[in-house]
């Protein structure tokens, strides 16, 4: 049986062929293509059916992971979308909650929304939190609602009315009246998509779904009608955030349950693996070139989080966007292969901000002018640059080295090495702390753990921070 499965990351489009009759596996990396993310997949698909000899009718099984949803979310690039609600609570999106993710900051920087005041329409009607009707919809403040999306040219509308987890009766008569309306425009459901208390989290998400689901429809979309014109007969499967696989309908109506996609792959990965050599209890380290993301598994279960923070302002617990659909366990920073260093109050800084695929580290080629972890791992010969991605891509260590020399070691006074080695570190260091949240502050003694590491940077960092927590064995897959 022949298996496919492909991942689309911030800075490279991972694809593995697998053939379990002769137990043979090819892999492909490309650089990812923003513009239109399958486009390297579908490039991928191609060379890995060529090497194998294989028709595209006799894949059994195509897996799917993804980051769409995500980047439309960190990136602010979703839909236009407007949301409607219960009148009087308009501004329950804006307000949010009233935790402090740092307490002693005076110029705290609250999560931004994903659509303006201007965008939410208030409608008459109520339930109880028992989910009896005290206040009707009115059909006359919902039609004025529905003229208002019109005139805004919204392309996806979410629905968030007071108390419909515990009935959605109000909402669903809402999306049918929207559906006569404005016949073809998405209509996403709270009682649907996140039927849970807390109106703020509520809202959160289902206005994440509407916010995103125009572009993963067109991407699930494209990305289907590109593989049945390949001749794959099977139908497509997409991760889940918490690990499980959906049909490519499901991940189009509930897209918010995507947005970890990629990472929870990874973790499921390290489980099976700490499975194999007898760990029970795993830290997992996934660095790719846009991100590090930490995960746990315990007792040889992967750690699973009812709810998680979409983009988080600094890569801080509680000051992102709550999205209340499980996800497994994860912590993300802003510490990838791609991202930029530079010089700030006279110290070395790394991150969040990432060159990504386009253009990419210096070392690259791609018209990367700033440096990077990458380039830095180059300088210091942690990457070797002529068998880089198996000899697919050759590196530029020259190129790299002028880039750290002209960005950081001549501001700072460091020759060239000294330099990449203060990148290296401060990267490091960043993980360090996050690989803390993640263990010891978790109540996890990283003494007990292996550690995982994998994605494309992950075990070059990977033994430093062992030994820094005190984790007695790394594995790299």
């Amino acid at each position: 049986m022949i298996r496919i499965s492909f991942d689309i990351g911030g800075t490279f489009t991972d694809c593995v062929l697998q053939d379990t009759s002769s137990n043979r596996v090819l892999t492909r990396k490309l650089p990812s293509t923003p513009s239109d993310p399958a486009e390297a997949v579908l490039h991928g698909l191609d060379t890995l059916l060529d090497d194998a000899e294989a028709e595209a009718g006799s894949v059994e099984r195509i897996l799917h992971a993804t980051t769409v949803a995500t980047n439309a979310v960190i990136e602010r690039k979703g839909a236009p979308t407007a949301l409607i609600t219960t009148r009087g609570f308009r501004d329950v999106l804006i307000i949010g909650r009233q935790k402090r993710y740092e307490t002693y900051d005076l110029h705290l920087e609250k999560p931004r929304p994903l659509l303006p005041r201007r965008a939410i329409f208030e409608v008459d009607e109520r339930l109880d939190a028992g989910g009896a009707v005290v206040i009707p919809l009115d059909e006359a403040s919902l039609d004025a609602a529905i003229d208002q999306v019109a005139t805004m040219d919204a392309q996806s509308v979410a629905v968030a009315l007071l108390h419909a987890y515990a009935d959605g009766r109000h909402e669903q008569a809402i999306a049918r009246r929207i559906a006569e309306r404005l016949p073809g425009l998405p209509v996403s459901l709270s009682s649907e998509i996140a039927p849970r208390f807390r109106e703020y989290e509520r809202t959160s998400t289902v206005v994440v779904n509407a916010y995103v689901r125009p572009a993963v429809e067109a991407y699930v979309g494209r990305l289907q009608a590109a593989l049945k014109d390949r001749d794959f007969a099977r139908e497509l499967f997409i991760m889940q955030s918490n690990g499980g696989l959906v049909s490519p309908g499901l991940a189009r109506q509930f897209p918010a349950r995507i947005l970890e996609s990629g990472p929870a792959a990874g973790v499921l990965m390290a489980a099976r693996i700490g499975a194999g050599i007898g760990a029970e209890h795993v830290i997992t380290f996934d660095m790719g070139g846009t991100t590090a993301k930490l995960g746990a598994v315990d007792g040889g279960t992967p750690a699973i989080s009812p709810s998680f923070e979409a983009d988080l302002v600094g890569f801080k617990a509680g000051s992102g966007l709550p999205v209340s659909v499980p996800s497994v366990e994860l912590l993300e920073i802003g510490a990838g292969g791609g991202s930029i260093a530079r010089v700030e109050m006279g110290m070395i800084a790394v991150g969040p901000q990432s060159a990504g695929a386009e253009p990419g580290p210096i070392c690259y080629g791609r018209g990367g002018s700033e440096p990077t972890v990458t380039d830095a791992n180059v300088v210091l010969g942690y990457i070797e640059p002529e068998s880089f991605n198996d000899g697919r891509m050759r590196l530029d260590a020259e190129a790299a080295a002028a880039g750290i020399a002209a960005h950081v070691g001549k501001p700072l006074g460091l020759d060239t090495g000294d330099a990449a080695w203060g990148i290296h570190l401060i990267a490091t260091a960043n993980m360090e702390h996050a690989m803390r949240l993640v263990s010891v502050e978790r109540g996890r003694d990283p003494r007990r753990y292996a550690l995982v590491a994998f994605g494309g940077a992950g075990p070059i960092h990977a033994c430093r921070l062992a030994r820094s927590l005190g984790i007695p064995r790394v594995v790299v897959p």
